[in-house]
């Protein structure tokens, strides 16, 4: 594993900056002999802003960071509030929050304010899309692996045991930041937590660089300008072909670009492809017309939210609740036509490849 990890960090290191979406899961810290960072500050030519860049591991996904103009204590910084949340947030980070909550059988758990107001956050957003976006999801999405190339896939008398484990509503956040999880119910906060944390590395980062980038695994923060005065470009990631292949790219500064698509992480048994982006209803993987959801917002992790409840809701009910919440999106179903929110290609500098 520290091989392969080494082997990331590298590779994205030296990569040229395409700003695409692939969400992953929040899975075992790396090994403490494993490095956790790199960094690299490159000479700026007269009169630009110097470059500060860095790679790291967490939330078991390679973060990628580029600043510019950035004072010499931020990276270090970033990568600090990183491990705190991954330490705070991480399901199979023993002692974590959520880990607490998922072992406490039952009994009610103090938790750190962020973690509560987090989970506040997510059972509203599990209550707008009715419930296609739900945190309580862990029962199931154990019973699948797409990461490690097992291809294991529940039962239908497994899967339909664990539906009743399901629901968010049964998640109580009481006074005092407790909460409260029934015995047998679970949650995982992969599908909302690369967001906050995002957000919470913009917050750090503005007012102190002239522009950069933090990409969290397909939560991208775009921030002030590049050293020519000109915005970030934000590649869209084409479904049909390998990462980092762009269908378009969009230029936008001061915002985060949240992508979820069934293209990521999969696999395929008998020529049907199972990907990781299950409905709660069903605990199978979601079957509507939509192959991939790209969401620009401030928040990034709402976006990161959204996008995975739009791939379980469709084109047509996600086109009338982010419409109806006033967020910008563009969809590419599965027959490869793409769809806007109302007044998305006004808002947004956005050309095909």
């Amino acid at each position: 594993m520290r091989k392969n990890i080494l082997r990331l960090l590298a590779l994205a290191a030296s990569a040229v900056m395409l700003l695409t979406g692939c969400s992953a899961p929040n899975g075992e810290k790396a090994p403490e002999e494993t490095p956790r960072q790199q960094a690299a500050v490159t000479a700026a030519p007269e009169g630009q802003a110097q470059k500060t860049s860095g790679v790291g591991f967490y939330f078991d996904t390679v973060v990628t960071v580029t600043l510019y103009g950035a004072d010499e204590e931020l990276l270090p910084e970033i990568w600090t509030l990183c491990e705190k949340y991954e330490n705070l947030l991480s399901k199979t980070v023993i002692g974590s929050d959520v880990y607490r909550i998922n072992h406490a059988k039952g009994e009610p758990v103090t938790v750190d304010p962020e973690t509560w107001n987090l989970l506040k956050r997510a059972k509203e957003i599990n209550e707008k899309t009715g419930g296609a976006f739900c945190v309580t999801i862990a029962p199931l999405s154990a019973q699948w692996d797409f990461t490690h190339g097992t291809n294991m896939m529940p039962t239908d008398e497994e899967r339909l045991a664990a539906l009743p484990l399901v629901d968010d509503s049964k998640l109580i956040l009481g006074e005092n930041n407790t909460v409260t999880l029934p015995q047998g119910m679970q949650i995982d906060l992969g599908g909302i937590a690369k967001g906050y944390i995002a957000d919470q590395g913009a917050a750090l980062a503005a007012g102190r660089i002239h522009g950069g980038t933090l990409n969290f695994g397909g939560n991208v923060y775009a921030l002030g300008y590049k050293p020519d005065g000109t915005a970030f470009n934000m590649g869209l990631q084409d479904p049909e072909k390998s990462s980092g292949s762009a269908l378009a790219v969009l230029t936008k500064t001061d915002i985060s670009m949240v992508t979820s698509g069934i293209y990521e992480r999969c696999f395929f048994v008998e020529d049907v492809r199972y990907h990781h982006i299950l409905d709660p209803k069903t605990g199978l993987p979601a079957d509507s017309d939509l192959s991939s959801v790209t969401i620009l917002s401030p928040s990034s992790m709402d976006a990161d939210a959204y996008a995975t409840a739009c791939v379980v809701l469709g084109s047509e009910k996600s086109l009338e609740l982010l419409n109806g919440l006033g967020m910008d999106a563009v969809m590419i179903t599965r027959s490869g036509e793409l769809l806007f929110t109302d007044g998305f290609e006004e808002e947004y500098s956005f050309r095909m490849l």
